[in-house]
């Protein structure tokens, strides 16, 4: 009788490659908490990291609240209400207030520490967009649509100098502002919307460059600049659904457009690092894209860095100044709360020997005096 002798060959590589899976991106799950009280016929719009990272604003579509979270455990620490949804909520850079604008007309700002409302500021329509300068002297805001005497589409950004609290700047931009975002050294402004993507130079408010306007169907509902200041990454919905533009935006140049999701995006945002693109929308899905595949592969090539499963759609994603936390906001009246883990193994090793250098150079500062 012959007997059958099976071989299991297993390649050398296999283990030599099996360390890089502790280091393959991803988002690790903290919290989740309820930021809309309506739950699922609720939304949360907007949540964003105060810049200090300790705590989170949010601001919710139907039960019209804004609420102030603790990011370390999630804990609520006030709760405010508007008489209509609250588009987005924003912090500025001293950590001090935050601001939110909604449909009723209004943008209220709040004592960040204690929920008390010290400002409203009056507008002409709903508004969508709403962002801080990053040294906080200006608040930028952005209208829905209206029609003109001459029945026109128009759409304002308004600029308010936040120590007068007066407006200071009167733009417009043609139709419904979705998104806007102050470049870091805050002398641009980009404006993301129905009317294409427009920066516009924050000493003259004149209208630096504009991208897509060309194409009348064209619907613009996030985007921002690089911290460098190179790119401006925006997401397109109309006529394409769920469209990423990369621009290098003063050579007035899209270096690089895809559509792998298929559905609406409804927020993106560069990692702080620079290294990477996050968005998401009306996907169950955060898509994480590397910058370096995007310039360097075609259309249909790129890969994605880390597809994660978080739930239901959303509205909102924003990192934490130094990129280790992700927090998102649901159309089922959640926020939640990630961990970024990145693909550098050596990040604790090196992170080791700095907090070891500063420890001895105290020592040795004791020793000295």
């Amino acid at each position: 009788m012959k007997k059958t002798i099976f071989l299991l060959f297993v390649s050398a590589t296999t283990f030599a490659q099996q360390p890089f899976l502790d280091h393959q991106l991803r988002l690790e799950p903290v919290w989740s908490r309820v930021a809309d009280a309506l739950g699922e016929p609720g939304s949360v719009e907007s949540a964003e990291f105060s810049p200090d990272g300790k705590y989170i604003i949010s601001g919710t579509k139907f039960d019209y609240s804004v609420v102030m979270w603790r990011t370390s455990d999630g804990k609520e620490l006030w709760r405010a209400y508007h008489p209509a949804e609250i588009e987005r909520a924003g912090w500025s850079s001293d950590n001090k207030y935050v601001a939110a604008c909604s449909e009723d007309f209004k943008t209220t700002i709040y004592e960040a520490e204690t929920g008390k409302a010290v400002e409203t500021l009056s507008h002409n329509q709903g508004v969508d967009g709403l962002t801080w300068s990053n040294n906080g002297m200006l608040l930028a805001t952005g209208e829905e649509f209206s029609y003109d005497s001459n029945d026109n589409k128009q759409g304002f950004i308004d600029v308010f100098d936040m120590k007068t609290r007066k407006n200071i700047a009167h733009i417009n931009y043609g139709s419904t502002i979705n998104e806007l975002f102050f470049s870091q050294d805050d002398n641009y402004l980009a404006a993301f919307g129905h009317a294409g993507v427009k920066v516009y130079n924050t000493t003259t408010w004149a209208l630096e460059k504009e991208f897509f306007t060309e194409d009348p169907k064209a619907v613009f509902t996030a985007g921002g600049f690089s911290d460098d200041g190179k790119w401006i990454i925006a997401a397109q919905n109309k006529p394409i659904w769920g469209t990423v533009h990369l621009i290098n935006w003063e050579k007035r140049k899209v270096k690089k457009s895809f559509a792998h999701m298929g559905r609406k995006i409804e927020t993106i945002t560069f990692h702080p690092n620079g290294n990477y693109i996050a968005f998401t929308g009306h996907s169950p899905y955060i898509f994480i894209y590397r910058i370096n595949d995007i310039i360097g592969h075609k259309h249909d090539q790129i890969r994605t860095a880390a597809q994660i499963w978080a739930g239901d759609h959303a509205e909102y994603i924003d990192f934490n100044k130094d990129g280790s936390f992700l927090v998102s906001a649901h159309q089922n009246g959640l926020i939640k709360l990630w961990a970024w883990m990145g693909e550098d193994p050596k990040l604790n090793e090196r992170r080791h020997k700095g907090v070891k250098k500063e420890q001895i150079s105290a020592e040795q500062s004791k020793k000295g005096k």
